[in-house]
């Protein structure tokens, strides 16, 4: 998947003229350096983010508007440029039968008008393009990207996001896709920024990614097995399994289960806090260490699935142990590590794709079994609030990436609303 402006298309410069314009027609006054480290976001989440909400419910459909008229003149005025690869890259991609989509929160409008004005039509190219026009939210929201996975029909897990901001590495990581960046922005957003925001490696531009794609596609897949929907749901059905053995052995039915890059399960375990009396019994702990002198120390392509979101120790585990993919079945919305930790940045760990809501209900369905046996014990207290938060179960990982996006609005100002310093940090 390909974020278009600052990746496919120099543009950047332009949408940041189209802005300050746009705010000033509506008596704004607002400078370029404070615009440039927004951009990469759809207005409607820029315009609230850069005036604050009350402006925004004053003046944002208009900001919006007036911004697109100027960007409209912009792209007729000047001559926007296609990078040096981006039609190589996306020529060799499709030689090759990876398919393509155009992720972006720009319209159709804004896209015509891009590419008339680069006398490049790069769509030509692509399997899918989805635009503003076809999601509720923009970026760094999940939707643009949860929408292309849905049109390629495939899963989150088989994709890679290629984007210049800390917005597209926000929007894939919702989705449970990896990001590889692209230092092409022209906005300042370093290698450090885009790492800090959930990519897992960065290029200089799409050419320099052209140049050593045999190296991209091992870092975005490095595993041997198509990690399709039907691969990860048996992976799942195997750690469900393991989880009603812990609840047979009167533990919460929390299963793990690690497998190779091949998908073959190399180690199964299940919590074993009540067995142990030892807190940091996860099963996720567990299985890592059942694991321990089994696969080499480098290995990058071990997947990690859980019946249960993994909290932050052990989501931290599986960024040390350079983790390919966490994939997880119930949502544990007080102690969701795998939005909490913030991505690695040392080489020796990865950042996962992380993929949620596989199989949610059959996980829900076991806790509920755990709780009519165990109520009044140490860990009921827990799984009732687990059971109360996660009452609306996703039907499958879109809808569950569809959520963690809405969570964002009950987030707002803390993260996104302060810019990328404060959002790469999730």
């Amino acid at each position: 998947m390909f974020d278009l402006d600052g990746t496919l298309v120099d543009t950047n410069a332009a949408h940041v003229d189209a802005w300050v314009r746009a705010f000033a027609r509506h008596g704004y006054k607002v400078h370029a350096d404070r615009i440039g480290p927004e951009i990469g976001k759809g207005g409607d989440n820029l315009v609230p983010d850069v005036l604050g909400a009350e402006a925004e419910a004053k003046d944002g459909e208009a900001l919006r508007a007036a911004s697109q008229e100027e960007y409209l003149r912009l792209a007729k005025e000047r001559k926007l440029r296609v990078f040096d690869g981006a039609r190589a890259l996306l020529e060799e991609l499709r030689r090759r039968g990876i398919r393509t989509a155009l992720a972006t929160s720009s319209g159709n409008e804004h896209l015509d008008a891009t590419f008339a004005s680069a006398g490049d039509d790069l769509r030509a190219l692509m399997d899918v393009v989805v635009g503003k026009s076809d999601v509720e939210h923009s970026k760094p929201y999940p939707d643009p990207v949860i929408a292309a996975v849905e049109r390629l029909g495939v899963s989150p897990a088989e994709c890679a996001m290629i984007g210049d901001t800390p917005y597209d590495a926000l929007s894939a990581k919702r989705a449970g896709v990896i990001t590889l960046g692209v230092l092409s922005s022209g906005l300042g957003f370093d290698e450090r920024a885009l790492v800090s925001a959930g990519a897992r490696r960065t290029w200089r531009d799409v050419a320099h990614l052209h140049a050593e794609l045999d190296d991209a596609l091992r870092v975005a897949s490095p595993g041997s097995a198509r990690l399709t929907s039907e691969v990860l749901e048996r992976l799942m059905r195997d750690a469900l399994a393991v989880a009603q053995e812990g609840m047979g052995a009167g533990e919460a039915p929390i299963g793990c289960v690690i497998a190779d890059g091949g998908g073959q399960v190399l180690a199964r375990a299940h919590n074993a806090m009540n067995r142990t009396q030892d807190k940091t019994a996860h099963a996720e702990i567990l299985a890592f260490r059942a694991l321990a002198g089994r696969v080499p120390l480098d290995a990058r392509d071990l997947l990690m699935v859980s019946t249960l979101e993994p909290c932050v120790m052990c989501t931290g585990a599986a960024m040390e142990s350079a983790v390919d993919t966490i994939v997880f079945a119930l949502d544990a919305p007080a102690d969701n590590g795998t939005a909490r930790v913030r991505p690695p940045e040392s080489p020796e760990s990865q950042m996962p794709r992380i993929v949620g809501g596989v199989l949610a209900a059959e996980s829900r369905r076991l806790f509920e079994r755990w709780l009519e046996a165990h109520r009044g014990e140490p860990q009921a207290a827990y799984v009732e609030q687990l059971l109360a938060r996660t009452r609306n179960v996703p039907a499958d990982p879109a809808e569950a990436a569809r959520a963690t996006g809405e969570a964002m609005d009950a987030r707002r100002g803390a993260a996104d609303a302060q810019g990328p310093a404060a959002a790469v940090q999730g």
